[in-house]
């Protein structure tokens, strides 16, 4: 490649970069991005769920009385899913089916719609085998027979890419390898015979301190 090409491809690349770094009300990386059931293969074909996210359930579960149809492990098990789903949304930001994740009218699926048209306009992405989020459930409660609170807390080691000069000799462009903890409130909730997520809180992060074990 000539000389004057090279350095102009990379004072392009240098220019986008620095105007997605300016522009955090529009692109947020610490969205805890990370999903897809395996029947949603649009998404990931037949990827592992190991393979992108990792959970520790040992959880504090409180107020399991309030509804008498609360069940722990089956709220552990589908909250797992659903996680799973929201996660591999950003492997492929254009083809995601919130549906499967997020309950109706939700202030979850507003924003993970929102996210998601960003990251697939702007060409940015994760990948499967490039970092993973780790999480592990601290507490289950209820908060009315439909909703159901669960704090975790994530260890997340994805990175971001842009993928615009994918078809070029230089390839998926590492944009963000943030290592962040969270802490996280979610709130799921019961629609029909499923659950889904209705919002998501983050109380706490940090790119430097590993404040949960994981």
């Amino acid at each position: 490649m000539p000389h004057r090409l090279r350095s102009g491809i990379h004072l392009a690349l240098s220019v986008f970069i620095v105007a997605g770094c300016a522009s955090p009300t529009q692109l947020n990386f610490d969205t805890a991005e990370p999903p897809m059931r395996q029947t949603a293969s649009s998404l990931e074909d037949s990827q592992n769920v190991e393979d992108s996210i990792v959970s520790d359930s040992s959880p504090t579960i409180e107020s399991m009385n309030a509804t008498g149809g609360f069940d722990a492990a089956s709220i552990e098990r589908h909250f797992t899913n659903l996680v799973t789903d929201w996660s591999r949304c950003f492997h492929r930001p254009g083809d995601c089916d919130v549906t499967l994740s997020t309950a109706p009218d939700s202030p979850e699926r507003s924003r993970l719609s929102d996210a998601l048209a960003y990251y697939a306009t702007e060409q940015l992405r994760t990948k499967p085998n490039q970092g993973r989020l780790e999480w592990r459930i601290e507490s289950i409660s209820t908060t009315s027979d439909n909703r159901v609170r669960i704090t975790t807390c994530e260890y997340d080691t994805r990175i971001f890419f842009d993928a615009s000069m994918a078809d070029t000799e230089l390839g998926d462009i590492i944009l963000d390898a943030t290592v962040w903890t969270r802490r996280v409130e979610w709130v799921v909730a019961r629609d029909g015979d499923a659950w889904r997520l209705w919002s998501r809180r983050i109380e706490r992060r940090s790119p430097a301190e590993r404040f949960c074990q994981v």
